[in-house]
């Protein structure tokens, strides 16, 4: 990992890539895989998954590649062929790359991003706590926070301490009216699996030997499941929205529970800090400090999302 960025050798090749071949206006991702085969010798098979992981907001906070065309979604869909889909730099991309050049002064993307993102073991955390604690000299930036949302619990004091710690992760769930509705699904959880499981838990079907459905028009529901039905309502502009239609009159509490009983609406992964954070913090490189600076001007927040009709903690 670069100590400028905390990037691998592939992921600038990427960057570098689409730096040759987009300027302002977007190129075909089949013209950046070719330049980075040229370049780098990566290959289109090992460097298209990776460079959607650059664009898309479900992999990392702060994409380094704005997509343009189908690159997939959190529901298992997969991306279109790379001659359909159009790529350039991001502003943080723009940035990433001036640091690994000397431009300007290291960014902790590492300390953002982690490596949950390409199945390693350190989480990440929120972008604008990170370069908080930076520029303030603080060395607490809070638990793990991922970029399309859910929760992570468990011994997150043990795992900020940097022990190895297994923790949970959990998609988001709110009340509204007398339903619940899923917001959020954690990286690496595919929403389609999401879907299947709870129908799974809250129903009995007819199967064959294999133990596959042969006939779920005649499902009959669980005794105990509060579940009814379930609607996705997820859109690209409002991204994840599964409503579990709930039985009239079910506690929505235990609701709640038994729906993050169902895997992978609660999912299990192992996470481990190569230091303690406050170590990680404390002796991070920044330089001049203009990278650092200069990413803490781009970190703009969000207008926040309406609260929920009812909150469940």
């Amino acid at each position: 990992m670069s100590g400028r960025t905390g990037l691998s050798s592939v992921e600038v090749a990427l960057l570098d890539a689409v730096d040759l071949v987009a300027g302002s206006e977007p190129a075909r991702c089949s013209d950046v895989l070719r330049a980075a085969a040229a370049r780098d010798g990566l290959g289109p098979r090992y460097g298209w998954p990776m460079l959607v992981d650059l664009g898309v907001p479900w992999r990392r906070h702060l994409p380094l590649v704005e997509l343009h065309g189908n690159c997939g979604t959190q529901f298992g869909d997969p991306p279109a062929d790379p001659q359909y889909v159009e790529a350039r730099l991001s502003p943080v991309g723009e940035l990433a790359l001036a640091a690994e050049r000397g431009d300007t002064g290291p960014l902790p993307l590492g300390l953002v991003e982690g490596t949950w993102y390409a199945d390693g073991p350190v989480p990440p955390f929120d972008p604008e706590r990170v370069v908080g604690a930076l520029l303030a000299g603080a060395t607490d930036v809070g638990g793990p926070s991922m970029p399309a949302g859910g929760r992570v619990v468990g011994d997150l004091e043990s795992l900020l301490a940097g022990d190895p710690v297994r923790v949970r992760v959990e998609c988001t769930i709110v009340a509204v009216g007398g339903n619940l509705v899923i917001t959020a699904i954690p990286m690496g959880v595919r929403g389609d699996e999401v879907l299947q499981r709870i129908v799974d838990r809250a129903h009995d079907y007819e199967r064959d030997a294999a133990g596959r459905p042969v006939r779920p028009h005649r499902a009959i529901r669980r005794k105990g499941s509060p579940v009814v039905d379930l609607q996705d309502m997820s859109t690209e502009r409002d991204g994840v929205r599964i409503l579990v239609r709930l039985e009239e009159g079910s506690d929505l509490l235990a609701a709640k529970e038994w729906l993050l009983d169902v895997w992978p609406v609660t999912t299990e992964r192992d996470a481990r800090l190569p230091a303690p954070m406050p170590e990680l913090l404390d002796t991070w490189d920044r330089g001049d400090g203009t990278g650092l600076r200069a990413l803490a001007d781009l970190l703009t927040p969000d207008v926040p999302p309406p609260l929920p009709d009812v909150s469940l903690g």
